[in-house]
């Protein structure tokens, strides 16, 4: 069983290397199927982890410096904010309204991308206020993310790897205030399964880098929209 859940970390790895994000969205239901859901959060948030460190440093190169500190540090703070909120607060209207914003930012930028989020430093300062608390409350910050990045029209390259260190930097953050609340309580034995964890995001990362270099850079566009549809989906409809 083990075995079909590390294939399936694989492939989840490449396609989040492709699409900028998911990784905890397809990969923790899965985890779930094998292990208590608890055990699951606490696997899949290391499995993240080790992904976005994987692809900081495969495409480290292209990353958007500018970007980093605008929309960084006010995620930094936010997603602090809504891991420690994470016991109080009724996630469901949030995912609700990320989801329907998704839908819409993804129908605008499809038909008329030139209506779609300015690149202001604005918009780099909200998004990370915004989704930084997104990532922090629900763990899974990567759709609204890539919204905003996606909005800077960054090169194919450069959009995965500004994508991969800010998601880095949220997982930072939100791990340890995780544990540090007790909100996720790891066995021992589930650490041991870590170290083949991080072997599984890092091949799978350069099965998506590979695929990545295959598509031409319009249709990569296209890829993420249809990604972030089917993400806005998945908030609305999730119960």
């Amino acid at each position: 069983m083990l075995t079909v859940f590390f294939f399936s970390a694989f492939i989840v790895a490449a396609v989040a290397t492709v699409t900028g994000f998911g990784s905890a969205t397809l990969l923790t239901p899965i985890a779930a199927y094998f292990m208590d859901i608890k055990r699951a959060i606490v696997l899949v948030a290391f499995f993240h982890f080790f992904s976005n460190l994987s692809r900081v440093g495969l495409f480290r190169t292209n990353i958007s410096w500018r970007l980093v500190p605008l929309y960084g540090l006010p995620m930094i703070i936010t997603c602090f904010l809504g891991a420690y909120m994470i016991k109080y607060l009724p996630s469901e209207w949030i995912r609700l309204f990320f989801g329907v914003f998704l839908i819409l930012f993804v129908v605008s930028s499809f038909f008329s991308p030139k209506t779609g989020l300015k690149p202001s430093n604005l918009v780099a300062v909200l998004g990370g206020t915004f989704t930084g608390f997104i990532s922090g409350l629900l763990g899974v910050g990567g759709a609204p993310r890539s919204a905003f990045i996606q909005a800077f029209g960054l090169s194919r390259d450069g959009y995965i790897a500004t994508n991969a260190i800010l998601a880095l930097m949220a997982d930072l953050t939100r791990i340890p205030t995780y544990l540090s609340l007790k909100v996720v309580n790891p066995h021992g034995e589930d650490m041991m399964l870590i170290p083949i964890l991080v072997i599984v995001a890092y091949l799978g990362t350069l099965l998506g880098m590979r695929i990545t270099q295959n598509i031409p850079q319009e249709t990569f566009r296209k890829v993420i929209l249809v990604a972030l549809f089917l993400a806005g989906l998945d908030f609305v409809l999730r119960r």
